[in-house]
């Protein structure tokens, strides 16, 4: 039972991160420019909290980083392609 809620911390601030991100881009909706702001910060945001996630279990690698920054990438262009 320990283990499974080892993690809970980490994944409530990632969930927070999101909401406030979809929040803020329904806010600014109409303003195209810091609606894309807002989504490559919570991308970067994203990869940095997948760092920070794997280097607290131990489990860092080089492709560890590289999928957080290849699906942050692709879901940035996604979004971003889908407001204009």
């Amino acid at each position: 039972m320990k283990k499974r809620n080892k993690n809970i911390f980490d994944y409530l601030l990632l969930t927070l991160i999101s909401s406030i991100a979809v929040i803020l881009v329904l806010y600014f909706n109409g303003n195209k420019s810091i609606q894309e702001v807002i989504i490559i910060s919570f991308s970067i945001l994203y990869i940095i909290w997948g760092v920070l996630h794997h280097a607290k279990e131990h489990t860092l690698e080089t492709k560890v980083v590289l999928e957080y920054a290849a699906f942050s990438l692709l879901g940035s262009i996604l979004v971003i392609g889908l407001l204009k």
